[in-house]
């Protein structure tokens, strides 16, 4: 695929996304920056998702995969068809703000420290307006009303603590003003983040220890927790994130961060996830752990890690059984991840221990 020119270039990944897309795309295309790009790759879509996009937006380029391949992959091909100086890594339910991008851009170009950029991600109840008497999906058959942008926080960026727990900051607060400061934060969320390429070169995974893979976005994870991964690689490098309050946009989350369990075994939250949701989500945490994390942390963090980790292996066990098929994907993948460590080590890690620790609240 021929390389685009534009200054930033915007990667939707899609799956079974028909009833977003109008309102998504609307919202891209009605963007007060407009030298961007927009790559649209779906990973085997099985409901009017590829259809819709020929029919309605037959100027967008479209590669359609005939299966999922993966939110990371397909992220992945989208940053290596381009050239631009920034990319954006953009959900399918995620309605932006007129003016996202022209904000998110001009903070980039007046910020050279900033690798990452993402903004007050709010809540989109897209079935607020879109369930018929009976129940179900409507209109049937026709378009879906957009829904209810609302107040409530769905992120405001990655915040990580010393058990190695990591949240979206914020996630179901009402926002009332008291989020409106720039901030920096250790990472950016996954839903709407807007990278500078050059950052992204930098952390990399190239031929890891005999690996033949050319990563941004580590493809084991294949999806969830991959922004996680890619937020401790740009601070082991050096590079710093930004959340900024004037870049607004909407999301339908599917898959909410439960309450620490610490706090509530039986979360509401955790049960309302989906299967495969929780199982990636467990299983790419620990790799997260293994592939970024001093060993000098480890030590000096031992026990606020081992009894977070033991208290959920143990709710695991008795409570959501499912989840540990979680645990046995992290062994099968564990040998990989240790030569991509060395690789982060030898050629990604440039700031120390106590640096990264930092973070940690």
């Amino acid at each position: 695929m021929e390389k685009v020119k534009a200054k930033l270039a915007v990667s939707l990944v899609t799956s079974n996304a028909a009833k977003y897309l109008p309102f998504c795309l609307k919202s891209v295309f009605e963007q007060t920056f407009n030298d961007f790009s927009l790559l649209i790759i779906d990973n085997g879509s099985g409901d009017n998702t590829v259809r819709y996009l020929k029919e309605n937006y037959p100027q967008a380029p479209l590669v359609v995969h005939s299966k999922n391949l993966g939110f990371a992959r397909s992220h992945n091909q989208a940053i290596a068809w381009s050239s631009t100086d920034y990319v954006m890594l953009l959900n399918q339910d995620v309605l932006l703000d007129k003016d996202y991008l022209a904000r998110a851009l001009e903070f980039l170009a007046n910020h050279p420290e900033a690798a990452a950029v993402s903004g007050k991600i709010l809540s989109w109840d897209f079935a607020a307006n879109n369930l018929s008497p009976e129940g179900g999906l409507f209109p049937k058959g026709g378009l879906f009303p957009e829904g209810e942008k609302t107040r409530l926080v769905d992120s405001l960026g990655l915040q990580i603590f010393k058990n190695h727990r990591v949240v979206e900051i914020g996630q179901g607060q009402q926002d009332e003003g008291q989020f409106n400061e720039i901030k920096e934060v250790f990472g950016v969320s996954g839903a709407a983040p807007i990278y500078r390429r050059s950052a992204l070169d930098r952390v990399k995974i190239t031929l890891a220890a005999g690996l033949k893979i050319s990563e941004y976005l580590d493809e084991d994870f294949f999806s969830y927790k991959e922004d996680v991964d890619l937020a401790y690689r740009l601070r082991l490098a050096g590079f710093k994130s930004f959340y900024l309050p004037d870049c607004v946009c909407y999301h339908d989350r599917t898959a909410k961060g439960g309450a620490d369990l610490s706090d509530k075994l039986t979360s509401l939250a955790r049960k309302s996830k989906d299967k495969q949701v929780r199982i990636y989500s467990y299983k790419n945490h620990l790799l997260a752990l293994l592939k970024n994390e001093f060993f000098g942390n480890f030590i000096k963090f031992f026990w606020p890690i081992v009894f977070y980790e033991l208290k959920k292996l143990l709710y695991l066990c008795f409570f959501e059984q499912s989840t540990l098929a979680g645990l046995g994907m992290f062994f099968r993948q564990k040998k990989r991840a240790l030569l991509k460590r060395k690789f982060i080590i030898k050629n990604i890690r440039k700031i120390s221990a106590s640096d990264l620790a930092k973070w940690y609240k």
